[in-house]
């Protein structure tokens, strides 16, 4: 399992087991780093960089797409101590693989709101109007 989530940017993040889970209206990540929570958190207020988020396998294959999460919500946090890989267990029941635990981000996106985006939509029309002459 090597999943990785991609960015429109093209930063990559490998993903822990089960490091994804959506709704509707929110994306939540979990992803190993070793990057400090401001500067991650600079790359997903980037509207550009988290428009479309894929999900995909080691052999570069998209598992998922998430389109539209743009806005980073709380909480944002670091867990330097976190479950990678579960230990592994043989058939006579000895452990075969010991527990990895890593540096992970935690990280909840949603999509903008209505306002927002009509807000946005207003500004945008705004300086079209500005830049043609136009008088709205």
């Amino acid at each position: 399992m090597n999943e990785k989530i991609v960015l429109m940017n093209g930063k990559e993040y490998l993903l822990v087991i089960g490091g994804t889970s959506s709704t509707p209206s929110t994306l939540q990540l979990i992803f190993q780093t070793t990057e400090a929570l401001e500067d991650i958190v600079a790359v997903f207020n980037d509207i550009a960089a988290t428009e479309q988020i894929k999900t995909i396998n080691e052999d570069g294959s998209t598992l998922a797409v998430y389109d539209g999460y743009t806005v980073l919500g709380n909480p944002k946090s670091i867990d330097d101590h976190y479950l990678i890989t579960p230990e592994q267990y043989g058939e006579d029941g000895a452990v075969t693989s010991e527990a990895v635990y890593g540096r992970v981000a935690m990280l909840k996106l949603s999509q903008p709101a209505v306002e927002a985006a009509v807000e946005r939509n207003r500004a945008d029309i705004d300086f079209l109007a500005i830049m043609t002459g136009t008088d709205l």
